[in-house]
């Protein structure tokens, strides 16, 4: 009980501190839950938080926004994570009649409309695919009625393989992102989806799936084992909450959005190891090492001019981990095309103060698809 109040003092410490923050349109609090098991016992425990530096500007998101408490949400959350594992729509009834998935230019290249359109989207999947369903985390942000849920799907494989390849039939697992927006009436207006892709969309999309890249047992493991202390205690009233701690990583993951405003890679230094390892998730580059992982982002910025740069962050107040998405919009210098520079990434720091790996999905930019993508 000394600990349940324990954890309650600093988590109302962290959302009044956040909240006259919030006073400027740029901080919100976020609650994340890291796992189902979890999610009964969340409430206002567990803390985070959100930069939101240009939604106000979203109609949509204005229009729907509601606040709902954080074991609602996370409720709402695990609809779609139970539809997934059960791999049946019946459970599947919190979607909004206008509901929209959001492309991601790669395993969707164009927004499906409608929740209509958008079960068939699932039941596609689940009609096609053999696989299993788990999911590892779930966060969840009541000021702007948003959920998260980090999961993998495992030896994803057609059911009719046809007459493809092996290469393109092989069983190979999947890791992903999911993000739903709510409306007033608690339904899914808005769906971000992040994900790996399977083999036979790698054979038919990419124009070499050597390069791109799936969910190793070593990935799945890794990514395992970084769960929270809470998942290793029977609730969160158990786990030993660290006010210091929780601020070391709202800084981390705050300095880590901030590279993708313009590529200043110099603000994530002091929270990435030296030897942190980076990995995107949709085509396998694996660097090694910040000073290599800043060349990296600094290629990609020569040849991008941003105007308008959108980051949520949420950091796991008991865990170890924090998510960034972002979306950056600007034009190519080379061609001068408007695009959107957009993805999700996870930095887990484990027990340590700097973070040493460093997962991302990254949406192909226009003159980089050519080189990688198949044409449709």
């Amino acid at each position: 009980m000394h600990r349940a109040k324990h954890a309650s003092r600093l988590a109302v410490v962290a959302c009044q501190r956040l909240c006259l923050v919030s006073q400027t349109g740029r901080t919100v609090p976020v609650c994340f839950a890291d796992s189902a098991s979890a999610a009964s016992s969340c409430g206002p425990t567990a803390q985070a938080a959100q930069i939101n530096r240009s939604y106000t500007g979203s109609t949509r998101f204005a229009s729907t926004m509601a606040k709902f408490d954080a074991e609602t949400l996370i409720k709402y959350a695990t609809q779609t994570e139970k539809a997934l594992t059960e791999k049946t729509l019946s459970s599947l009834q919190n979607l909004s009649p206008d509901v929209v998935l959001h492309q991601e230019a790669f395993t969707l290249n164009h927004d499906i409309k409608g929740e209509a359109e958008v079960k068939k989207y699932l039941q596609t999947y689940f009609d096609k695919y053999e696989f299993e369903h788990d999911t590892l985390n779930y966060a969840v942000n009541p000021d702007t009625s948003c959920s998260f849920a980090l999961s993998y799907d495992k030896n994803v494989q057609l059911k009719n393989k046809g007459s493809l390849p092996a290469e393109a039939v092989k069983p190979a697992s999947t890791i992903g992102i999911w993000k739903q927006k709510y409306g007033s009436d608690g339904k899914v207006t808005d769906i971000f989806f992040y994900r790996q892709m399977s083999s036979d969309e790698l054979y038919s999309k990419v124009k070499d799936p050597s390069k791109a890249a799936s969910a190793s047992d070593a990935d799945i493991k890794d990514l395992v084992q970084f769960r929270g202390e809470e998942l290793k205690k029977d609730t969160l009233a158990e786990a030993k909450p660290d006010e210091k701690r929780y601020d070391q990583l709202m800084k981390a993951a705050k300095a880590f959005s901030s590279v993708w405003q313009d590529g200043k890679t110099e603000l994530a230094k002091p929270v990435l190891a030296d030897d942190v390892v980076s990995k995107d998730l949709l085509f396998g580059n694996e660097i090694k090492g910040y000073e290599n992982w800043s060349k990296m982002v600094h290629g990609i910025f020569e040849n991008w001019e941003s105007n308008n740069e959108i980051s949520d962050y949420a950091v796991s107040y008991c865990g170890s981990k924090a998510f960034i998405h972002w979306s950056n919009r600007g034009k190519e210098s080379k061609t001068g095309k408007e695009n959107n520079l957009k993805g999700m990434s996870l930095l887990i720091f484990g027990d340590k103060d700097k973070a040493s790996r460093v997962l991302s999905f990254r949406q192909p930019l226009a003159s980089e698809r050519p080189h990688v993508m198949k044409e449709e």
